[in-house]
């Protein structure tokens, strides 16, 4: 009855209140304006040549537009490999109806940014008040993520209006319960699933919702489970023609797209990294450990990388969850992390985007995580279903994407429900402020202490965790360092990946001496060892006393590969004379205490790995 009750004053309220919707639809106005604002400024570089009208053959970007122009020309087969309804729906409408023109699809994008804000405002509005409608719209309208991703050709600008949608449209029907509302929750919940497959862990959570509300508003049980048959219908009716065509192509039953395996692995093998790319980068590409590869011909052969995971998971189940926390962590740390597009690349193009300094995710975020903190408060107390659904779609978002891995696309349509929350607890702080200022220093001790620790989480545990635990916990769960057994010859390594790890850089100098030692090394192998060359050059080396030479034709990462046998479980380089330069690396992210340097014990771990060779 309370939450009934709740309800009621809510929608009333937000009917009554033209002078709010003004304001809201003044709001999506400026949004729109903005987003139109970055589109000139990243449109206008280099004389239009760039990633808004002509990207890079090697980004997602220009395989959306070339995969939408062959579907609006009726000459696409194969099956769907991305998720397809950006790229096979909404791409080729939007040609159809303008002949092609990237800009018209850039317009109906900003409309969608737009329109993300009104309906962010407004389901705000419906669980935290008018005041938290105005935050939440407003958060959106200057969320520099979204600004960014409007102009170009990916899916993050409708995947964002897509879920807001989805929410508001799953409030309304908690609130006013029929079939036909839950029928729309249904259809847009299948377009969301088709823009990004991970959002059909929402499924569950949205028919709980559905039952939960229905049977607390003395709703018939059989028309409760006709409603939640026709949400789970409805859904799966949007993506049948895509898995019956995915299905007929690949000659077994296929979902709509197949990209899963490689999204699984890149983000899930021994070698991979928590995020796809160091934050502060231009757009470039991701890390592509050889473990990936080796999981890839893998599922190649019939062994699918859920498989491959779930036996990782039982064969090294501290290092799996160990992988999936870091993932977790840096969900919510503020960098962006680039990938086709990048904030410190194209972003700096944009004034909006350099000055507009309010729209950082380092300000959404703490007030997010703050304001979700909040709603679990108020849904344990209340036993409110609306709560419970912002808490779970986040929650549920968050995990599906650290099921995969991090970057910053991923994270943006998410932040349109992350800015709902933080518009709640700004109001709720507001609120408390004027109405109690008897009960102020308590409200700075609870909320304000609450906002502190989340803009901690925010700037500063993923770097705390990485340089102050990570290495800790790595020579806990694989004190024999990396070992991959799988998919051809065995090797190990005692490093970590290069994104995101603490790879640290030594000049190269005659008479350099290195130690390296081995886990279980025992018999001959061969060593791959990592060296970036800055200027070409011949480097003469000797391995246990036998002189090596190895020929540095470009400047780049070089790996120089040679024969080893073990001596007291490792071996020793020393650098006998280079033309050029050389640089050597160590990860400070990794301390086995099997490594030196001229000697003495290195505060971190050579890049070098270990094969075995055959027959040992």
């Amino acid at each position: 009855m309370a939450e009934s009750s709740s309800n009621q004053r809510a929608a009333a309220g937000i009917r009554s209140g033209r002078g709010f919707l003004l304001i809201l639809g003044g709001i999506a106005g400026c949004a729109l304006l903005l987003r139109l604002g970055v589109w000139a400024e990243l449109g206008a570089m280099n004389g239009g040549h760039n990633s808004v009208y002509t990207p890079s053959v090697f980004t997602d970007l220009a395989t959306y537009m070339k995969l939408g122009r062959e579907i609006a020309a009726g000459e696409y087969s194969g099956p769907f490999y991305y998720q397809p309804f950006y790229y096979a729906v909404f791409l080729p409408v939007c040609y159809w109806l303008s002949g092609g023109s990237t800009g018209f699809v850039i317009f109906i994008q900003s409309l969608l940014g737009a329109g993300t804000s009104w309906f962010a405002g407004l389901a705000a509005a419906r669980l935290f008040g008018r005041t938290a409608g105005m935050v939440a719209a407003g958060f959106v309208a200057i969320s520099t993520p979204l600004l960014l991703y409007t102009p170009f050709h990916q899916n993050e600008t409708l995947q964002a209006f897509n879920l807001t949608l989805l929410f508001y449209l799953s409030l309304r029907a908690c609130e006013c319960w029929t079939l036909r509302r839950w029928s729309a929750v249904g259809l847009v919940a299948g377009i969301a699933i088709l823009t990004r497959g991970n959002i059909v862990l929402f499924l569950p959570g949205i028919v709980a919702a559905a039952a939960w509300s229905g049977l607390r508003r003395k709703v018939r049980l059989p028309r409760v489970a006709a409603g939640c048959a026709l949400l789970l219908a409805a859904a799966y009716l949007v993506q049948m023609p895509f898995i019956i065509h995915n299905t007929c192509e690949t000659g077994k039953l296929s979902g709509p797209s197949t990209a899963a395996d490689a999204v699984l692995a890149l983000g899930n093998s021994p070698e991979a990294p928590a995020g796809g790319r160091n934050p502060g980068l231009p757009a470039g590409p991701m890390e592509y450990p050889e473990a990936y590869s080796r999981m890839m011909a893998l599922a190649g052969e019939g062994v699918s990388v859920p498989e491959q995971m779930f036996e990782m998971m039982c064969r090294e189940p501290g290092a799996f969850f160990e992988l999936q926390f870091r993932k977790l962590l840096l969900f919510w740390d503020y960098r962006e992390i680039p990938n086709n597009v990048s904030l410190y690349g194209e972003g700096e193009a944009s004034r909006i985007l350099r000055w507009l300094l309010p729209g950082r995710s380092l300000v959404l975020l703490p007030f997010g995580l703050a304001g979700l903190v909040l709603a679990v408060v108020r849904a344990y107390r209340r036993r409110e279903v609306k709560l419970w659904l912002l808490i779970y779609f986040v929650a549920i978002y968050w995990a599906a994407t650290a099921l995969f891995y991090i970057l910053s696309r991923f994270r943006a349509p998410i932040l349109p429900l992350v800015a709902v929350a933080a518009g709640g607890f700004a109001a709720w702080f507001l609120r408390r402020w004027r109405h109690a200022p008897e009960k102020r220093r308590q409200l700075l001790l609870y909320g304000g202490g609450v906002f502190i620790a989340m803009f901690w989480i925010v700037s500063s545990s993923y770097d705390f965790y990485r340089t102050r635990l990570e290495s800790s916990l790595a020579r806990w769960f694989r004190p024999d360092g990396v070992e991959v057994k799988f998919g051809g010859t065995p090797y190990r390594l005692d490093h970590g990946p290069m994104t995101f790890g603490g790879w640290e850089m030594v000049e190269m100098k005659p008479g350099l001496k290195l130690d390296k030692q081995f886990a279980n090394f025992t018999a001959p192998g061969e060593v791959e060892w990592t060296v970036l060359t800055g200027k070409p050059g011949r480097i003469r080396y000797r391995v246990n006393g036998v002189l090596r030479t190895y020929q540095a034709e470009k400047p780049g990462f070089v790996k120089l590969r040679f024969p080893v046998t073990p001596r007291n479980g490792g071996f020793s380089i020393e650098i006998v004379g280079f033309t050029g330069e050389h640089w050597l690396f160590y990860d400070a992210q990794r301390d086995y205490g099997r490594s030196e340097l001229g000697g003495a014990p290195l505060a971190g771990e050579w890049i070098m790995r270990l094969y075995e060779t055959s027959g040992t």
